[in-house]
């Protein structure tokens, strides 16, 4: 799940068995009504490890694909949901439809994509002109211009500059300024040296030249240029926040006037820079990082012109290369997916072209997959739910025995007015400005891309719209927004073995109820306690209940910090600290809804051998399925604020008492916490 604040980031959250159910059902296909008991390894103990108990034959049943460096319940059902935007792109790029209709959009971007012979013949043609334009670059004026146009396209290069909700006045956008310019996906990357880091290091120094040799550069001038690149970038390095202060939102707030800006970051011409956005000078913005904007001062003060070309032409290479010649496609994955997460094999094109489309068009693409998969009833159905999950919600705070009186009334305040969203937006964004034409894939994703960034940039200085989604409706995927204090379940998610549309009571507040308290929870955890029910970062509790939170927030990070993933890599416990309590809350607030909605419901005792307590546990178990490679482990252990799949079961459970209740967990099994050392937070 993730938690989205200026832009969706947590996600991550990051933050998902076919599609049987009548949420997503096709004709001919079989309502999927249960969890699958047959993947249960009864032969494990589930006290000892719950995570493999309920979820061992599932592993062996979908082993790792070599496309992919992890593969999960989460995975399969994205796989599987991407089939049916599959049919949909298709129908789209073999119609005969109107120019300028959202179809022939869809099916041309689509098309251009999957036509190979057409993009290996153009080569390096939709890049030249804009190497020609780096290299005829003469000042540093010059420069600035072209990294403006750069961010006008969504090219990353030396920082990164959006809009957002002021944290400490939701209810506008404003600028928002942060670190960037990095090839690799973090900081620590450049900056650390035990062995699988030096391992990446090497492997971009490898990947750095390969491409500058595919644009045509020589053997001589493409070394120099590739220290050129890992120099400067070393150097954004070295001035970025890890990502644990990044968490920290007092951290990254600091609002700014332009003249503050340039007093900051001198040597950059930004009345010029937001002239060529095309956007008025904002009337104030956020920049999160200081300091990394005084090192990019600096280095436009001291880094020679011709060094800025080298490190634009990299951006600029970088950036495309997935969408050039199989050539540019193969080092880039070489790289990024075998490298840094071990995949064995490339996705299929489709699934590739796909995601780009994707990503590009989202929602009108979202608006047909409703259209075909997504019932009322199935709405209906997740409001109920949502609306049972809060009033447990509510019991368990009314209930803290650590909160006082005074906090609590404020955190219930909060609670009664989260704003929800269930499977899709009541207003569809508008994308008729949008011009796709049958140039080239390159040109027509550049399009996107600044069409999008428009559409970002275009909120600064205007009100929130508190209906905007920030998914699409067919992810598989949920979020909590801590500025809107708003939770968001696309109509992706809402299939097995998440939910069950005419399922088991119990299998769905296990699943989809869990991934509900899930999100709730993040309005609630280290980070979403930090801002009021207005979405204002604003600090409303009491000193000393703000002092127990953290006691018992630090019970779990101490129990995640033993946590081994790899050899004798850790998990960390401060950096997933925000997911692990929303998992713990999550779970924990659903069982209290599931045991209130059927007080009074005649349950079956048992279902295919599992008592309604049991089968709750393990849908929760089932929904992190996983199997994952060693690089992957390792790259979501420094990156991803999520804990692995076996963590997000064996970590929140032993904190359950109805946990031990349910599988008679004693003090011989290996899961087995004293009450005394159980984390109890909601």
């Amino acid at each position: 799940m993730k938690t989205q604040s200026v832009s969706i980031t947590f996600i991550a959250l990051v933050m998902t068995v076919s599609l049987l159910s009548g949420s997503c059902q096709g004709p001919g296909e079989q309502e999927e009504k249960n969890l699958k008991v047959e993947y249960i390894n009864d032969s494990i103990d589930p006290g000892d490890n719950f995570y493999q108990f309920a979820n061992d034959g599932w592993m062996e049943a979908h082993p790792l694909p070599e496309d992919e460096s992890r593969f999960g319940s989460f995975d399969l059902l994205r796989k599987n949901t991407k089939q049916k935007v599959k049919n949909i792109l298709e129908q789209c790029a073999e119609g005969e439809y109107e120019s300028g209709s959202i179809e022939q959009k869809i099916g041309d971007l689509y098309g251009l994509g999957m036509d190979t012979a057409k993009i290996k013949r153009q080569g390096l043609q939709p890049v030249e002109d804009e190497l020609k334009s780096i290299e005829a670059i003469q000042t540093k004026k010059e420069l600035i211009n072209r990294l403006t146009y750069f961010h006008k396209y969504a090219i990353g290069s030396l920082f990164r500059f959006s809009s957002g909700a002021d944290a400490k006045n939701s209810k506008m956008n404003i600028a928002q300024l942060s670190q960037g310019g990095l090839g690799m996906s973090d900081r620590d990357y450049y900056l650390k040296d035990d062995e699988r880091t030096k391992e990446i290091r090497k492997a971009y120094r490898n990947f750095i030249p390969k491409i500058f040799k595919l644009a045509g550069l020589s053997g001589e001038e493409v070394g120099a240029k590739t220290e050129t690149v890992m120099e400067m970038e070393t150097q954004l390095a070295r001035a970025s926040m890890t990502r644990l202060e990044r968490r920290d939102p007092n951290k990254t707030y600091n609002k700014m006037k332009l003249e503050e800006l340039k007093q900051l970051c001198p040597n950059f011409n930004w009345e010029n820079y937001f002239k060529g956005l095309e956007i008025a000078v904002p009337d104030s913005m956020n920049v999160h990082q200081p300091d990394f904007f005084k090192k990019v001062n600096d280095m436009l003060g001291n880094v020679s012109l011709d060094d800025w070309k080298t490190y634009l032409r990299w951006n600029l290479l970088n950036s495309m290369a997935a969408y050039l010649t199989p050539e540019f496609v193969k080092a880039n994955f070489e790289f990024y997916g075998k490298t840094m997460q071990g995949q064995q094999e490339m996705k299929p094109r489709w699934r590739r072209v796909l995601d780009v489309t994707n990503r590009s068009l989202g929602q009108p693409i979202g608006k047909k997959f409703v259209e075909e998969h997504f019932p009322p009833e199935a709405k209906d159905r997740m409001i109920t739910l949502v609306n049972n999950l809060q009033d447990a919600f509510a019991q368990r705070i009314k209930r803290l025995e650590w909160m006082s009186e005074e906090t609590k009334s404020k955190a219930l305040d909060k609670l009664s007015v989260m704003n929800v969203k269930i499977g899709y937006p009541d207003e569809w964004r508008d994308f008729s400005d949008l011009t796709i034409d049958t140039s080239s894939y390159v040109s027509n994703v550049l399009a996107t891309r600044k069409f999008n960034k428009k559409y970002q940039l275009d909120k600064i200085g205007e009100p929130v719209d508190e209906d905007e989604w920030f998914m699409p409706p067919q992810t598989v995927n949920a979020y909590y927004s801590p500025s809107m204090n708003e939770i968001c379940f696309p109509a992706g998610i809402l299939q097995p073995p998440f939910f069950y549309l005419e399922g088991d009571a119990a299998v769905n507040y296990g699943g989809i109820g869990g991934v509900i308290g899930h999100e709730m929870t993040h309005g609630f955890d280290d980070q979403g306690k930090k801002y009021d029910k207005e979405g204002n970062l604003n600090n409303w509790w009491t000193d000393k209940d703000e002092e127990r939170f953290e006691e018992r927030s630090d019970i779990l990070v101490k129990q995640y910090n033993q946590k081994t993933v790899l050899d004798t890599v850790h998990a960390n416990g401060e950096l997933t600290l925000g997911e692990n309590i929303a998992d713990l809350g999550g779970v924990s607030i659903s069982y209290t809804a599931f045991k209130n909605a059927t007080r009074d419901k005649n349950l079956p005792e048992k279902i295919d051998g599992y008592t309604p307590n049991q089968r709750f546990f393990l849908a929760w178990a089932r929904v992190w399925a996983q199997n994952i490679r060693d690089e992957e482990i390792r790259r979501r252990t420094q990156e991803d604020v999520h804990s692995l799949g076996i963590h997000r079961v064996n970590g929140p459970l032993p904190n359950v008492d109805a946990f031990y209740k349910a599988f008679n967990i004693t003090k011989e099994d290996k899961l087995y916490l004293p009450e005394e050392k159980r984390a109890k937070i909601w």
